[in-house]
């Protein structure tokens, strides 16, 4: 690829996500700001970028809702089995994230609302492969995402080789150069990502075998400026940009550490 073909691609994929990252950023933007100091728990918070190391975007979609620069508020670690207790007790606002089935029911004071989005273990493959079932991953690499929800998972359940990369984009990129034979990723993130047709020949994908669905854990009597700013964080509107948002970003990675590399 010439150095002119390569920054025409460049340019014709970041110029939309700067237009998509206003787009899904501005309007929570003002929410936020009249609930300014509103605490969002989410499983994990990602580590902050080193300088100079390679951009790379979360897997995970409540991170991305919950960054204040975004429209969010402040992020904080808070595991799944803690939360409702943290939220009950005003440690948090709100919770984002897969909550444990153990924990249905909340406690007082604490509301669980399901979110639009779909986390539930959807993979990708090859348009090529020859697998055809979750049970055919028995014995062939998958590769996941550190800040994925899978990790464990597939070994134990089909008997699948799992291949851990610190970030999506790693991930995806080992599935393009032949690293493994597919990608697991939360369902409406891969759907996001297969719309671009430089992902047409990864298209092959097996339909999730569990359902899992984001829930939204809340304090009653949050005063209303912090409960209008996490309502919109967490909009289906917002949720279903920042995920165009979020393939985008994470394709365009992959692009540059494919293509960029092969062009010299």
């Amino acid at each position: 690829m010439t150095g002119l073909l390569a920054s025409l691609v460049a340019g014709a994929l970041a110029l939309p996500r700067a237009g998509l990252a206003a787009s899904a950023g501005d309007a929570p933007a003002a929410a936020a700001a009249a609930g300014e100091g509103w605490v969002l728990g989410v499983a994990a918070v990602p580590a902050p970028q080193a300088p100079g190391a390679k951009v790379r975007t979360p897997a995970r979609i409540e991170v991305l809702a919950g960054r204040a620069e975004q429209g969010g508020g402040t992020l904080r670690a808070v595991a799944a089995g803690q939360a409702a207790r943290q939220v009950a007790e005003g440690a948090l606002d709100a919770w984002v994230g897969v909550w444990s089935g153990d924990d249905a029911v909340p406690p007082a004071g604490v509301r669980a609302a399901a979110l639009a989005w779909s986390a539930s273990p959807m993979a990708i493959m090859r348009t090529d492969t020859d697998i055809r079932a979750w049970s055919d991953l028995s014995g062939r690499t998958v590769c996941l995402s550190a800040d994925g929800r899978a990790s464990g998972e597939l070994s134990a359940r089909f008997g699948a080789i799992e291949q851990l990369y610190p970030s999506a984009a790693d991930a995806l990129l080992a599935l393009r150069i032949g690293q493994c034979d597919a990608a697991v990723q939360d369902e409406d993130f891969l759907k996001a990502l297969l719309a671009f047709p430089e992902w047409k020949k990864f298209s092959a994908q097996l339909a999730p075998y569990r359902t899992l669905t984001l829930t939204r854990l809340t304090r009653d009597g949050l005063a209303a400026p912090r409960e209008a700013a996490m309502r919109q964080a967490t909009s289906p509107e917002r949720l279903r940009a920042l995920a165009r948002l979020q393939a985008r970003d994470i394709a365009f990675e992959v692009y540059l550490d494919q293509t960029v590399p092969d062009c010299h």
